[in-house]
């Protein structure tokens, strides 16, 4: 299957709002709802659209500090450390990486002391280089078609 401009443009509609409805989408887009529910259908099988999800606001939940956690792991730890980090709740992402740290994690937490907390679990496992989220410039940032190579 192709992904073409229409597919470009589901696929940016489902992004923005995950529960719209075919009908309001096939608006958008120029089609009919069997039209798009059959492309919904085919990106699916090809797990291009892997699920849906709601978009949770942490803030309101009571964890107001975003933060960056980059870990340069002890030689050794790095399973220890996999596993254990797919355990702490407050961690939210967890990505391996080239260069001088091998992982950054992306989590939240209540305040000061609940990030000395979740630095001093984390840091049994190496060096820790810890950055608090002061805003987000961009953040969930809707796919709307190929990336073009800049040159």
């Amino acid at each position: 299957m192709q992904i073409d401009k229409l597919n470009w443009a589901i696929l940016a509609e489902l992004q923005k709002d995950a529960r719209m409805a075919v009908k309001d989408i096939a608006k958008t887009v120029g089609l009919s709802s069997p039209a798009v529910s059959e492309r919904i259908q085919k990106l699916e099988d090809l797990g291009i659209i892997k699920g849906y999800t709601a978009k949770i606001d942490i803030e309101a939940l009571g964890y107001p500090l975003g933060v960056y956690i980059s870990i340069k792991i002890r030689y050794g730890q790095t399973q220890n450390f996999m596993d254990f980090v797919k355990t702490v709740p407050e961690i939210f992402e967890c990505h391996q990486l080239t260069g001088r740290d091998c992982m950054q994690m992306k989590g939240h937490v209540k305040n000061p002391t609940h990030l000395q907390n979740l630095n001093s679990r984390l840091g049994a496992f190496g060096e820790l280089t810890t950055s608090l989220i002061l805003s987000s410039v961009i953040s969930g940032k809707v796919l709307e078609g190929e990336m073009p190579l800049q040159v």
